[in-house]
């Protein structure tokens, strides 16, 4: 059942667009409605967040002991064969950032002497200079020149550009992350591993349509090697959900021939691509966070455990949507409201006049079950207690989301204590098997204004409410604690290096 979509008050602005303009979002599926309201929010702002506190430990973040990990990895090996299940994978994303220190060093160090003996005045140049040969791609890099010999200049250009080995313009996708029992495996190995052993053999990746033919052939050539069978599908992220820009004088930004400016809206526009899967169960978590081979049944396990506790709250949800669609009669009203308060912080008055039809909205939504991880510095979102339509209300928040002006809702931020790894199981249907809209539990207000460049002017960008915060925001949240060895991210090459990316394993 469609809930209404996240309180938007929308001003439009007198910015009116030439029939070019009108031609240009016709053709890219941007309805000129939508984009006022675009400018509206590139203009005015979002309204910040209201956290009322972090959740933690009984407070909204579930922790679980040995016996009942593994109670609900046994539910997941039992029951997951009732649900389609599937794995989805964000992978659009180039490298070029993950190597932005390289590019820095060619650009502000003297790099005429070999990698070893470069004098850097960069300290993490200095770290990477010290321990390349520990990068799982060393040899093949190595195998372009001697890195004893030539000089880190050329070596950093054979590493990087489109003419040699390309990883600076690459997808992660495809990049050598692990080197382990004499192989080098990137993240596609990893995930196909992954989705054969707890996602029924499912795979799909959001990818950028240049680097379709180049990973099709690197994942037929791995389930070949590897002998598995894994289905594999392919989405890219839709024009529609390109958004613009405005300048600080808040005129649309244009190119050189007066074109509009459009730029990607950021993980949210991928809510398109995920609303588009048709399984029951999807696993999510981005292309950049994969463990060893080493460490991969322990990290298997706790996918498990977030899947057979997502089949618990799913049964249940499922028995009361059809009490209330079918046997009202049968609905024992005080455990729906204990089961509401337990798992969702909903409270519902049992005398209410329209008791059911506030149930049925609370209970009509796709549900996520996302792992939670100790806080231990590491940059992203965090989950939270937040004031939503007048309720207390579990989301996953970011810190731009908030007011930078508040102290008391920056220290509120800062006693988190745990961050979002994006490690979820999401529950996109009914009792019935009916698809939920995904559209129509999105917080609008929840999209970020980003400060960037273009042309070498400052402008303002919009980017849509993320995948995992506004987009999900009207959706029934669960938080579960999993371990920090499950969360393994590259986002800057140098991550490579760490202990848990050179063959270590699970405490």
């Amino acid at each position: 059942m469609p809930q209404p979509r996240g309180e938007s008050t929308i001003y439009y602005v007198f910015m009116p667009f030439n029939s070019e303009d009108l031609e240009n979002l016709n053709h890219r599926g941007i309805h000129p409605s939508e984009a006022l309201r675009q400018l509206s929010f590139l203009k005015k702002g979002f309204r910040p967040l209201e956290l009322t506190k972090p959740a933690k430990i009984s407070e909204g973040i579930e922790k679980l002991n040995s016996e009942a990990a593994q109670h609900f990895a046994d539910v997941y090996k039992e029951k997951n064969s009732q649900y389609t299940v599937e794995k989805f994978v964000p992978a659009s994303g180039a490298a070029t950032r993950m190597f932005k220190l390289l590019y820095q060093l060619l650009d502000e160090e003297s790099l005429d002497l070999p990698l070893a003996q470069a004098p850097f005045k960069i300290v993490e140049g200095q770290e990477f200079a010290n321990n390349y040969k520990n990068l799982a791609f060393y040899k093949q890099w190595n195998a372009l020149g001697d890195l004893n010999q030539i000089s880190a200049k050329e070596a950093l250009k054979n590493l990087l550009d489109d003419a040699h080995m390309a990883y600076g313009s690459k997808p992660k996708a495809l990049l050598g992350f692990h080197r382990e029992n004499d192989q080098v495996t990137s993240p596609l190995y990893t995930h196909l591993l992954e989705a054969q052993d707890y996602a029924q053999s499912r795979l799909h990746l959001t990818i950028s349509s240049e680097y379709r033919e180049a990973i099709e052939n690197e994942i037929n050539a791995l389930k070949s090697k590897l002998k598995i069978e894994v289905e594999c599908s392919y989405s890219y992220q839709l024009a529609s959900t390109d958004t613009l820009a405005i300048d600080y004088d808040d005129e649309l930004v244009r190119d050189a021939d007066q074109k509009l400016i459009f730029r990607p809206g950021g993980h949210g526009a991928l809510l398109q691509n995920l609303n588009a899967r048709t399984a029951d169960l999807v696993f999510i978590k981005n292309i950049d966070n994969v463990c060893t081979l080493s460490a991969l049944k322990a990290h298997n396990f706790y996918k498990k455990v977030l899947g057979g506790f997502a089949i618990e709250i799913v049964q249940q949800l499922h028995r009361y949507q059809q009490q209330l669609e079918n046997e009202e009669a049968n609905l024992d009203r005080q455990e729906l409201i204990i089961f509401l308060q337990r798992y969702f912080g909903v409270l519902l008055d049992p005398q209410a006049i329209d008791f059911n039809s506030k149930a049925r909205a609370h209970l009509f939504r796709p549900l996520r079950v996302c792992g939670m991880v100790a806080n231990d510095g590491q940059p992203g979102g965090g989950p939270f207690w937040v004031k939503l339509k007048g309720a207390s209300s579990l989301q996953i928040i970011e810190s731009a989301q908030i007011d930078q002006n508040s102290s008391e809702q920056l220290a509120l931020m800062q006693n988190a204590t745990h961050f979002n790894p994006v490690d979820i199981v999401a529950s996109l249907t009914d009792y019935k098997g009916r698809a939920y809209d995904l559209n129509d539990y999105v917080d609008l207000e929840q999209g970020i204004i980003a400060h960037k460049t273009f042309d070498g002017r400052s402008i303002k960008a919009l980017e849509l409410p993320g995948l995992w915060n506004g987009s999900m925001a009207y959706w029934n949240s669960c938080f579960v604690e999993v371990p920090a060895a499950t969360f393994n991210p590259v986002k800057n090459f140098l991550d490579l290096l760490k202990p848990s990316h050179q063959g270590s394993n699970f405490d």
